[in-house]
Formats: C-alpha cells, structure tokens, sequence
C-alpha cells in the first residue's frame, strides 16, 4: 500500500512536470515563431527594397540608352545629310563642267564648219 501511495504521488508529480513541460515548449515555440516571423518580414523587406532598386537602376539605364541612340540616330541623319549634298554639289560641278566641255567642242565645231 506504501508502494501504490508512492507511485500515485509520482504520477502526479510526472503529471505536473509534463504540464510544465509542455507550457515551456509551448512558449518556446511561439518564441520562435515570432522571431521566425519578425526575420521572414525583415528578408521580404529586404528582398522588396532591392527589387526597387533593381527596377530603377534598369529604368534609369533603359533611359540612358534610348537618349544616347537618339544622339546616334541625330548625328547619322546629319552625316548622310552632309553626304547627300556633297554628292549633289559634286554632281551639279561635274554637269556643269560637261556642259562648258560640250558648248566648248560645238563652238569649234561650228567654227570649223563656219570656214
């Protein structure tokens, strides 16, 4: 009868350990879960904030590089401009100096068949 007594008492015993265990585990569970919680936060901030800075960077460079291909764009309609009327102007002196040859050898011509 001692030995039942002394059993019972140490089921009750175990039975409060087990309780007690199980609120610390419960507390330290949920201690994790809100610091697991706090840091996932903190890295989708984190992850968010490069994202936009990502986003501008590219943004910024894009814009960049449709300002310098409109330069480019400017200065080759120019040099073929330029082109465009050298070759013109080369033309027209080339006409004009056939034009001076042509009256020049009908002028002899006319000379010759005049005497």
């Amino acid at each position: 009868m001692a030995d039942q007594q002394k059993y019972q008492e140490a089921q009750k015993i175990k039975s409060v350990s087990d309780a007690l265990e199980a609120k610390e585990r419960s507390h330290k569970n949920s201690a994790f879960q809100r610091s697991f919680c706090l840091k996932e936060r903190n890295l989708k901030a984190q992850q968010t904030a490069e994202k936009a800075a990502l986003i501008k960077r590219i943004e910024t460079k894009r814009r960049e590089f449709e300002h310098k291909r409109k330069e480019d764009v400017a200065c080759m309609l120019q040099r073929n401009a330029n082109i465009l009327a050298m070759i013109d102007s080369k033309h027209a002196a080339e006409s004009s100096e056939a034009i001076r040859q042509i009256e020049l050898m009908v002028k002899k011509r006319i000379k010759s068949i005049s005497k």
